[in-house]
């Protein structure tokens, strides 16, 4: 491929898993040399989709933005409190106790910091309090 080149590939696989047999295709997304603003390099870019019409122009922008959502998402069920209790009020509590923190970030700190950010200044601010009683 060229410098700026950008082009899709149908691609058909095969998979074996514990003897089944599954069957597949999807459509590869390639781009070659690709300049982005941001660190001022140029990148290859390679994604698989089973979308089979793709806009080449706009697809680095819009998996950088579900990337981030998804990633997001991902955090968030980690700040989720484990808890194996079969107390309903108990597992309610923990539930609510997560929805406020993620409430206080949005409302507070969401231009700010991440929410994991928000989590890991949380827990230390927690650390320092307790150290001093």
């Amino acid at each position: 491929m060229e410098k700026n080149e950008k082009k899709t590939v149908q691609h058909k696989f095969k998979l074996n898993i514990d003897k089944t047999v599954l069957k597949g295709e999807t459509t590869l997304a390639l781009l070659k040399q690709i300049f982005d603003k941001r660190s001022d390099k140029l990148y290859d870019w390679a994604f698989a989709t089973n979308q089979s019409s793709i806009n080449l122009d706009h697809i680095i922008a819009s998996y950088k933005r579900r990337w981030r959502i998804e990633t997001g998402f991902r955090v968030q069920d980690e700040a989720c409190i484990m808890s194996k209790s079969k107390d309903v009020s108990i597992r309610y509590f923990y539930f609510t106790y997560e929805q406020v923190l993620q409430l206080l970030w949005v409302v507070l700190y969401k231009d700010e910091v991440s929410f994991k950010v928000f989590m890991l200044d949380m827990y230390e601010e927690c650390v320092a309090r307790s150290k001093k009683i």
